[in-house]
């Protein structure tokens, strides 16, 4: 089938994350005395969007690496190329997250034409935040105006006042369920298009799963499979639309797959004796 014409839902995990590469403290080592960040590595993001409340809030809700950048807009570049037609994006409130769709709309060339949906309920399974508590994601408004292509009219499905720190692994399922934004292909059977859902590693098994008709796994084999999605790793649900029902196929594109590339300190390297 023409990927132009699938109607299906792509669940992607989001790009990499810069504590991913740095580690937990990474924000310490870009801030100055007097609280500005600056970079210190060409992999940290050149700036952070702005936000009312302290600098420090990002630690919690980390950005993506240089490297996840690049990653997200070569997915979008590669589902173009594959003429993938994105009908609506939503995505998990993390900012990881809603920049990755943000990158894939820019590769897409739909950034301005498709807007991004914040999903609360599509954040993490809360019981895995080592924080114990749930961050304070960035607001549309702030979004906005560090020039994300927000839909500032759409109102989730799951309000993020109801997401709760250290959730069970089944109140985590009905969570995840009851926002999946799957309705809208559901209404408009004669349109074809793709949903594209940006959350967490978590979310391919979750929503592709529940809509394919597989039960959950229990919560050991779930957070064990996690752990095994790479950065943007993916899942396509397809349609089938004479037998009423959808099952999981390859995705529109293949994966992206890269080493690590350690810090290179020349003066110990070469200079030392």
């Amino acid at each position: 089938q023409n990927a132009a014409l699938r109607r299906g839902v792509l669940v992607m995990r989001h790009g990499e994350r810069v504590d991913q590469v740095f580690g937990k403290s990474w924000l310490q080592q870009c801030l100055t005395a007097d609280g500005k960040y600056y970079r210190t590595d060409l992999n940290f993001p050149s700036s952070l969007p702005r936000r009312k409340d302290s600098m420090k809030q990002f630690e919690c809700d980390p950005p993506l690496s240089c490297c996840g950048i690049f990653q997200s807009r070569l997915i979008g570049e590669a589902l173009l190329d594959q003429e993938v037609t994105v009908s609506s994006v939503y995505s998990s409130p993390a900012l990881r997250c809603l920049q990755t769709a943000q990158h894939v709309l820019q590769g897409l060339k739909l950034n301005q034409k498709v807007k991004i949906r914040v999903e609360p309920g599509l954040f993490e399974w809360t019981k895995w935040e080592a924080s114990r508590a749930i961050p304070n994601f960035l607001t549309v408004a702030e979004l906005v105006e560090a020039s994300y292509d927000i839909d500032t009219s759409y109102r989730g499905n799951f309000p993020l006042s109801s997401l709760v720190p250290s959730e069970s692994y089944e109140d985590y399922g009905k969570r995840d369920g009851a926002a999946a934004p799957l309705p809208p292909l559901f209404a408009f059977p004669g349109v074809p298009g793709v949903i594209l859902i940006v959350g967490h590693g978590s979310s391919l098994a979750s929503l592709t799963r529940a809509l394919t008709g597989l039960p959950s796994r229990d919560s050991g084999d779930f957070a064990q499979m996690v752990r095994k999605i790479p950065s943007l790793g993916m899942c396509f649900c397809e349609e089938l639309k004479d037998e009423n029902k959808w099952q999981m196929v390859n995705p529109p594109v293949k994966t992206l797959t890269h080493g690590a590339n350690a810090a290179f300190n020349w003066r110990n390297t070469i200079m030392e004796d």
